[in-house]
């Protein structure tokens, strides 16, 4: 189910819904997560802020550059994106990994579309291993 959040500044939420609409054309995409100071409310006056984005898919290139360069026509008229695109085991090796940029994005991050449930079980990974004190995170 795809659930776009309302943002605050009409450009911001202008680029997130043209950005989602063109990456739902790839059928093996299973999670995209609004993450960040706009899914905050904390962004600052466009284009001030980027939009940060977490995309779910399947088949994904091993060679991150690769992988980079294959995704920047999602971002055509879009460009205050910035996306983070993994595979559903990088995310949950990353969230076993302490990687502290995706614990924040799954903890606080606004689920726009999770088809197989990967973000929703990834949250409860993050709330079930970790504890975030102040700005850092530790095991539980």
């Amino acid at each position: 189910m795809l659930t776009l959040p309302k943002l605050r500044r009409r450009e911001y939420q202008e680029h997130l819904s043209r950005f989602v609409e063109r990456v739902l054309r790839r059928a093996d995409v299973v999670g995209i997560l609004l993450f960040g100071s706009v899914a905050k409310g904390l962004e600052q006056p466009f284009p001030e802020s980027d939009i940060d984005i977490l995309v779910i898919a399947l088949n994904l290139p091993e060679n991150i550059c690769r992988r980079r360069i294959e995704n920047l026509k999602y971002k055509e008229g879009a460009e205050a994106i910035e996306d983070i695109w993994l595979t559903p085991e990088e995310l949950l090796k990353g969230i076993e990994g302490g990687w502290g940029v995706l614990l924040d994005a799954v903890a606080d991050g606004i689920v726009i579309y999770d088809r197989e449930g990967v973000l929703e079980k990834a949250k409860k990974l993050v709330h079930k291993r970790f504890k975030r004190i102040g700005r850092v995170w530790i095991l539980q």
